[in-house]
């Protein structure tokens, strides 16, 4: 390993031994300076909540959980790791920092299924090859200031992965040159985008499930590890039975562009552990596109199609630009010489784009504390759904009936995205301590409200 990856490495080990000293919760979850045990317990109870139980069946392969063995990359304190261990037979948790894993080992010490490592930053730890059904990372490559490091983390995830197993993780997936410039360190890490996980993956022999969230902050992809004896040659001509919007199958019109330009397609004839996302393509009016997803029918889709459907293959893809309103041939390609007789889908005119809050902050300490009145009524808001049209001019906010400007609207390479800064009127225009809907209004389109709980300044 080269000496100045070995200084890097060095360097995020004992930065993160330095956090873990000085406030580990609040680096690990970015809640509020002074969280109590009861609190950030429940930001990991959240978290499972949000991202392992939607998809649990997928995760799982649909095999009982208690009976797997999953690996957790990135474990802190093990903020998780206890509902993590609540859910599946072994869980084996990993920590570039060992003041982290110190602190984790006291934390967890009652659970026996629990076993936590620290590492270098770039490997997973001491495990033999082909030992975990489920690898998993979150919120912890976006922090690693280097693609070797990433890189090298997820060559030994691939490692530890049994064959069938799936590896899922989270990276920095932003490509925007401003953000690409910006200087990288322990906190605001390097980015590895859809290009580099597709790369990686053929490097290992992958098969790509899902890319969700490309050039976003929290770009999320699944590798599947081929079982021995596999072979892709399908044996039956591939069929689309059904297609509909991404979101909504019963949504048959797909919008040429925005939000909601995502087809999604059932097809029989393949077997859909044997898909990859690298290899097949969905060709729509002559344009060919990588599926975002070609795996086992999601959730969201089994439930509203015949039970036949959740034995089929489904994909997620784009429309592609330039594509104009009006029926459209699509057919799925599924290698060189295979591909589904095509058929007619309808792409409509774009819908409006509607952006969305996805959090919040205030400006002194940068936790989720917001005050009605004083320095913590200054809050900032990380939205999707912005571009560079958007200006302090052009957006609004809306609180408790007022229309509120922004002081700030633009894009923050810190963050990798849109932020709009705030401060809460004062005075006789105050806003009252308590539940408060947000709104956000650019283009003349709302967004979903986000509940912010305001408190009276100390």
């Amino acid at each position: 390993m080269e000496s100045q990856i070995i200084t890097q490495l060095a360097k995020m080990k004992d930065d993160w031994n330095r956090r873990a000293v000085e406030n580990a919760c609040w680096y690990i979850n970015t809640l509020r300076m002074d969280q109590t045990e009861e609190e950030f317990d429940q930001t990991g109870a959240e978290g499972v909540a949000q991202w392992i139980l939607p998809e649990l069946e997928l995760l799982t392969q649909h095999a009982d959980p208690r009976t797997l063995r999953f690996l957790e990359i990135g474990c802190g304190i093990g903020r998780m790791t206890r509902h993590l261990a609540a859910i599946f037979g072994e869980v084996h948790s990993t920590d570039v920092s060992g003041e982290m894993i110190s602190r984790a080992r006291a934390r967890l010490a009652d659970l026996p299924n629990v076993h936590l490592y620290e590492t270098s930053g770039a490997d997973v730890g001491p495990h033999p090859d082909n030992c975990f059904d489920i690898v998993y990372s979150i919120f912890v490559f976006q922090h690693v200031p280097t693609k070797e490091a990433i890189r090298s983390t997820l060559v030994d995830a691939w490692r530890v992965l049994k064959p069938g197993g799936l590896l899922r993780f989270q990276t920095n997936g932003v490509t925007d040159p401003t953000f690409l410039v910006a200087e990288k360190d322990t906190w605001v890490g390097e980015t590895f985008p859809e290009a580099d996980v597709r790369d990686l993956a053929r490097e290992l022999g992958a098969r790509v499930v899902s890319i969700y969230a490309v050039d976003t902050l929290y770009c999320f992809s699944t590798l599947r590890k081929p079982r021995s004896g596999e072979n892709p040659d399908q044996d039956r001509r591939p069929l689309i039975e059904h297609y509909g919007r991404a979101d909504d199958p019963t949504i048959s019109d797909i919008p040429a562009a925005g939000n909601d330009a995502w087809l999604s397609l059932v097809v029989s004839g393949f077997d859909p552990e044997l898909a990859d996302t690298n290899e097949i393509r969905v060709e729509i009016d002559g344009q060919s596109v990588c599926p975002r997803y070609a795996g086992q029918i999601r959730p969201h889709y089994a439930r509203s199609l015949p039970a036949a459907a959740a034995r089929m293959l489904y994909l997620e893809a784009a429309i592609p630009p330039g594509i104009a309103p009006g029926a459209r041939s699509v057919r799925l390609i599924t290698s060189p010489t295979m591909a589904t007789p095509s058929i007619e889908v309808k792409v409509v005119a774009p819908l409006p784009t509607v952006t969305t809050i996805i959090s919040f902050r205030n400006l002194v300490d940068f936790g989720t504390d917001i005050e009605v009145t004083g320095p913590k009524s200054a809050i900032t808001l990380c939205v999707v759904g912005l571009d560079e049209t958007a200006s302090v001019d052009n957006v609004v906010l809306q609180a408790a009936g007022l229309n509120l400007r922004p002081a700030y609207v633009g894009y923050d390479p810190n963050f990798a995205g849109y932020k709009v800064d705030l401060n809460l009127p004062q005075g006789e225009e105050s806003l009252s301590a308590g539940p408060t809907s947000f709104i956000l209004i650019f283009k003349g389109v709302a967004s979903a409200p986000l509940l912010i709980d305001l408190h009276l300044a100390d």
